[in-house]
């Protein structure tokens, strides 16, 4: 909504600037553009020529051959008079190029620096660039410097500086936009905004789940014989849970969370595969720049399986995120560090499982153009796995799960008709696993082979997500997810399809 107005206020602003201009020129005959270019073009050395020609294409609405004067003329006069960079960087600004207008809208401030519709759109395209700073900086001089603009331009700033996590500095530039403009559209905007702005959220959010999930391979099993698991493998699962996040630390730029959560499930008639799960979470961001901005994830988590002690593990996950434009996205590289330790004692020193994990990966994201609310992301991952096992002493083979994965996946998220919500991805990875797996040795070709593969899995995976506000409280989630996971180690052959119906209660 914040935005919606802030260029509402550029194109309001664009649209006046513009007007006088145009005004003369519909009074000017189309035979005397002629003329004009005929001129141009029998004194080529003759600025002044060629800017009001450009002038006169602007008005016309013929943007294109205005760009294509307007260029040549900066071009070779760069010192030519403030107003053709402005026209100019308008011009780009108006077809959607921000980054290309911004280092013509800044020569024209540094030629005219009291100019005060330069700094206002050097301002609107440093926005649109998302340069939220640097934009407020010059909306300010722009108020300075031209006191007719002074309530769009403190609206503005107002507007970027509550979009930055700035609440009280924001405010009182749409205090000034007020005072400025009491009775106007601007200070009436302002208003608008500070009387719907409401205190700041509560550092303290709570939340709750329950609901219902169908799966079709509860056991993850393959089918073989050897595994001695049920035969019947899908089955209904009650799910719930509950979590608490807190903010610790809440500044302009940096931020710290602290979350606990707890999640259980109940099988309706295989119960061996009844979890619990609790754990806590730490995540602290910290923003360096305006396009520059540092995460770190922690996290430690106990399950239990059938009300027995299953596994413990923790990790940590840094990241750097990128903002590379308005229409370029952003780039998000990222690190992770996990470990794992079982509650078990495996009949083969090869097949301990405890370990430690570590990776890297890249994700770019984007708006999708034409489309409201709509994020599209896609990412590439490395991961290395190393486990503590140790040589079995009898048949001589090394760790089973030691492994290293390479994929990938995409993302598409997008607010749709009534209110709903959607999340749907997909990815893909390849394990490659580092010795001769025992398991292939004691099934896939009988005990004894001379030829016990090193396991390859190749695993696909969907998941879609749809939810629905029912109330300022609580949310319909349905979810459905798909994994095909392909080994040429057949005991780890599997399939699943889950798909859940649940709601949740939450903080507004």
């Amino acid at each position: 909504m914040r935005r919606a107005r802030a260029w509402l206020c550029g194109l309001w602003l664009l649209v006046f600037g513009f007007a006088s201009v145009h005004a003369s020129a519909q009074a000017m005959p189309e035979n005397e553009l002629e003329r004009l270019a005929q001129a141009v073009a029998s004194h080529p050395d003759d600025p002044d020529l060629l800017f009001a020609l450009a002038q006169r294409l602007a008005a016309g609405e013929q943007t294109d051959a205005a760009l294509e004067r307007l260029t040549t003329l900066v071009e070779r006069w760069p010192d030519y008079r403030s107003d053709a960079s402005l026209l100019l960087g308008r011009l780009l600004f108006e077809q959607g190029r921000a980054e290309a207008a911004v280092p013509h809208l800044e020569r024209a401030v540094a030629q005219g620096a009291e100019s005060g519709p330069a700094q206002l759109y050097l301002g609107l395209a440093l926005q649109a660039c998302g340069r939220g700073g640097e934009a407020e900086t010059s909306f300010e001089r722009a108020a300075l410097a031209a006191p007719e603009l002074s309530a769009e331009a403190f609206l503005l700033a107002g507007l970027s500086r509550l979009a930055r996590g700035d609440r009280a500095g924001g405010d009182e530039l749409l205090e000034r936009a007020i005072a400025a403009d009491p009775h106007g559209e601007s200070g009436g905007s302002a208003r608008l905004v500070l009387e719907g702005a409401g205190p700041q959220p509560s550092r303290i959010q709570l939340q709750a789940y329950g609901g219902m999930e169908y799966d079709s391979n509860a056991t993850l099993d393959s089918g073989d014989d050897f595994t001695g698991l049920p035969s019947d493998q899908s089955d209904g699962v009650l799910v719930w849970g509950s979590g608490l996040s807190i903010e610790a630390l809440r500044s302009e730029r940096f931020g710290v969370l602290l979350g606990a959560a707890y999640d259980q499930t109940s099988h309706l008639e295989l119960h061996d595969w009844d979890s619990r799960q609790y754990g806590g979470a730490l995540a602290a961001g910290w923003r360096a720049t305006e396009r520059l901005g540092a995460r770190l994830d922690a996290r430690i988590s106990h399950a239990d399986l059938d009300g027995d002690p299953y596994l413990l593990s923790g990790g940590l996950r840094p990241s750097l995120v990128y903002t590379l434009g308005p229409r370029a996205g952003w780039l998000r590289a990222f690190g992770d560090t996990s470990w794992y330790q079982y509650d078990e004692t495996p009949a083969s020193s090869a097949l301990e499982r405890d370990g430690f994990a570590y990776g890297s990966g890249l994700e770019h994201g984007l708006r999708v153009p034409g489309l409201e609310n709509a994020v599209f992301s896609w990412f590439g991952s490395w991961e290395r796995f190393d486990s503590d096992a140790k040589t079995d002493t009898l048949l001589g083979f090394e760790g089973d799960y030691d492994r290293t994965g390479w994929g990938g996946g995409a993302r598409l998220a997008a607010a749709l008709a009534w209110r709903v919500w959607a999340d749907f991805g997909v990815a893909y990875l390849r394990e490659a696993y580092a010795n001769e797996n025992l398991v292939d040795y004691l099934t896939d070709d009988g005990v004894g082979t001379t030829t016990p593969k090193r396991r390859r899995d190749d695993v696909w995976e969907a998941r879609l997500r749809v939810v629905r506000p029912c109330t300022r409280f609580a949310d319909l989630e349905l979810s459905t997810r798909y994994s095909d996971t392909a080994s040429n180690v057949d005991l780890y052959t599997f399939d699943r399809w889950v798909v859940g119906l649940a709601v949740r209660i939450h903080t507004p």
